[in-house]
């Protein structure tokens, strides 16, 4: 069994919970298409495509979509995982742990120990 496999089982996590809770914090609301759109008004002003979207204070919107339970399924089996889908999951995890009153957890207690990957060597001139 693996370290998300046994974390869900010693916090009584259901998989199926775990995908509705991370879709309703991924949609979309009115207040995140207000900042989409006004990202997409920066892109096309003149004025403001030197400046950064932390200098406008314009935050980033969720991705809009929850994960999936294909995603899930994944991480039961100790697949290799995106950090964008390994982020959805903890925040979903997060978020109902702290709604039965528990401390939130890290990721590397979901997952355990993650390398960070390695791009490709550079060729030796």
């Amino acid at each position: 069994m693996g370290t998300f496999q046994q974390f869900l089982t010693d916090k009584q996590l259901d998989i199926t919970t775990i995908a509705r809770r991370s879709a309703q914090l991924e949609a979309h609301d009115d207040a995140d298409r207000t900042l989409a759109q006004k990202r997409w008004e920066k892109r096309r002003d003149k004025d403001a495509q030197g400046k950064s979207y932390a200098e406008l204070d314009i935050g980033k919107p969720p991705s809009g979509r929850g994960v999936s339970a294909q995603q899930l399924q994944a991480a039961l089996k100790d697949q290799a995982l995106t950090p964008r889908v390994r982020g959805k999951i903890v925040r979903a995890i997060n978020a109902l742990i702290t709604q039965k009153g528990g401390e939130p957890v890290a990721p590397a207690a979901l997952f355990g120990e993650i390398k960070p990957r390695r791009g490709p060597k550079a060729k030796a001139s």
